[in-house]
């Protein structure tokens, strides 16, 4: 018997059509929203896009099956209802038959629509980053990584406006997935044209979510990126702003002065004190507890790349010295891997080993002899641990440089830097040790723990492991039963070879003027809809 979902929004706020008259100058669907993106978009292909920035952008110009709310529910996108197989192994979606393309013609969003959009997300040739994320689908793998014909995945039109999705095994949340940009629809015909542009600039983009990107001069690239409202979008809500105006890489580190004086509306805080700021000014403020502090090991650098250097490091520090004070908004983490990240649908931690950290040692002082003994070394070279400008962070380091002078008898140097400084020392391998933040961009525990493999562009430890690319490899190739095996023996490689060391987790703050309501913020970097933005003068 078949379970029936179909649900149906409340308007919010009723419009007499979309390009016809708005109200007064000073009425909400008159306001564009200003946000700055940390960097330039690098595509805007839902299909191979990988980047924040470019999530913010396409979650507002592409609409998928289903939406997520501001509770992080499924909602109705494209599809207004939905049916579920006994067995959740069918979905079955009824598709919008007012649904239409950007294009002046108001070509209609069919279902072959979605069906050539995931065949290209799956299609080896695309090499869509996200493709693993959707290997619960029928053949999906198969096709991904066998290259078999991807007219046999297992997404079809029924009709133009009826999708069926078979999957190879039930996942608790696959809804969700539908509302992530691998997702969304692709018009053939359309994306032929633009002859492997497809994204790349104003021109050869076509939308079919509440806004699209203003047609002349749209994207200035590095510059400025401006979404107006889709005039042909037709959903069962209408969006309430009239675009979204995005700067691109601009200087945000006061943010509180610049949201108060209406540079921006809304915007991550860069700093505790900008979120104490915020605060003082009573600035709304939207939180996620998804950003991880780790020690991380240059595993390339000439003295780190030794593996008794960085276990003889580890086995010295006190941790609970170290950690005997710690920022606001932080707990303190065992495990490399985030507590809530996903593996088929389940909870990684709930079946993964807890707590798998290097632990101290009083052995430390011989693993690092023995290091310096293997590198040829007559003594150990100077050692400078990176890391933020901020009272607590330092504190957290100084800690940590008492523990390794007095349990290894060498001394150690802390170089604190601006958050820019540091994240370029980083992203060019300029260090030996760094104590970071890195703020998890997925759902997915697979896509995390594939940053640490040698191709991943992300790689912030420069490991380069055949056996790690091993694990992730089968991890990505294996029934799901077994995936979940090999990821657990990824996050334990890592802890094993003191590639990374867990100690914080600390929540990421957004902040938005007072002006503003009804912005929803999702976790994991998943980007900022502005569907139901409410900005007042």
């Amino acid at each position: 018997m078949k379970k029936l979902f179909s649900v149906l929004f409340c308007v919010m706020i009723t419009f007499i059509n979309l390009s016809g008259c708005r109200k007064s100058k000073d009425a909400p669907e008159n306001q564009t929203i200003k946000y700055n993106l940390d960097n330039e978009p690098r595509t805007l292909d839902p299909q191979v896009c990988n980047d924040a920035s470019s999530n913010i952008v396409i979650i507002n110009i592409f609409e998928g099956l289903v939406r997520i709310d501001a509770n992080e529910k499924v909602v109705p996108g494209v599809a207004y209802s939905w049916e579920i197989s006994e067995d959740k192994l069918t979905y079955t979606f009824h598709l919008r038959e007012n649904a239409t393309w950007s294009d002046k013609e108001k070509t209609p969003v069919t279902a072959d629509d979605f069906v050539f959009g995931f065949q290209r997300a799956l299609d080896s040739y695309t090499k869509s980053p996200k493709a693993c994320t959707l290997y619960c689908i029928k053949n999906a793998r198969k096709i991904n990584i066998d290259d078999v014909n991807t007219d046999l995945l297992g997404v079809n039109a029924a009709d133009s406006h009826t999708l069926v999705i078979e999957l190879e095994y039930p996942m608790e949340n696959f809804l969700s997935l539908l509302a992530t940009p691998p997702t969304m629809p692709c018009n053939r015909a359309f994306f032929e044209k633009t002859n492997g542009q497809y994204g790349l600039e104003s021109s050869t983009i076509i939308c079919n979510g509440a806004f699209k990107v203003k047609s002349r001069y749209g994207w200035d690239h590095y510059n400025t990126l401006n979404l107006v409202i889709n005039e042909n979008y037709c959903g069962q809500n209408l969006p309430v702003p009239a675009g979204v105006a995005f700067t691109i890489g601009k200087d945000t580190s006061d943010t509180v002065n610049l949201i108060n004086n209406a540079t921006i509306d809304a915007a991550l805080l860069p700093s505790e004190e900008q979120i104490v700021a915020a605060k003082s000014k009573k600035l709304p403020l939207i939180s996620f507890k998804d950003t991880l502090w780790f020690l991380a090991f240059n595993t390339q650098d000439a003295l780190f790349s030794n593996f008794d250097i960085r276990r003889g490091f580890l086995a010295a520090l006190s941790r609970e010295h170290i950690l005997s004070s710690i920022p606001e908004n932080c707990e303190i983490i065992d495990n490399i891997v985030l507590n809530g990240l996903t593996v088929n649908g389940q909870n990684f931690r709930d079946s993964s080993e807890k707590s798998l950290y290097l632990k101290a040692d009083s052995n430390a002082k011989n693993y690092l002899e023995t290091g310096i003994n293997q590198l040829k070394l007559k003594t150990l070279p100077k050692v400078t641990i990176l890391c933020l400008d901020t009272p607590a962070v330092k504190t957290i380091v100084s800690n940590m440089i008492e523990s390794l002078n007095a349990n290894l008898g060498y001394y150690f140097n802390m170089e604190p830097l601006s958050s820019a400084i540091l994240k370029s020392r980083i992203a060019s391998a300029n260090y030996q040790v760094a104590f970071l933040p890195f703020s998890v961009e997925s759902q997915f525990a697979l896509d995390f723990l594939s940053i640490f493999k040698s191709d991943n562009s992300k790689n912030f430890v420069n490991l380069s492991s055949p056996d790690y690319d091993k694990l992730l490899n089968n991890a990505l190739s294996s029934a799901p039963q077994d995936s979940l095996k090999y990821l657990i023996d990824a996050e334990k490689y890592l802890n094993d070879n003191a590639i990374l060391y867990p100690m914080l987790v600390q929540n990421r703050f957004f902040a938005h003027s007072n002006k503003i309501s009804n912005l929803i913020f999702h976790n994991y970097n998943q980007g900022i809809d502005f569907f139901f933005a409410t900005k007042v003068k």
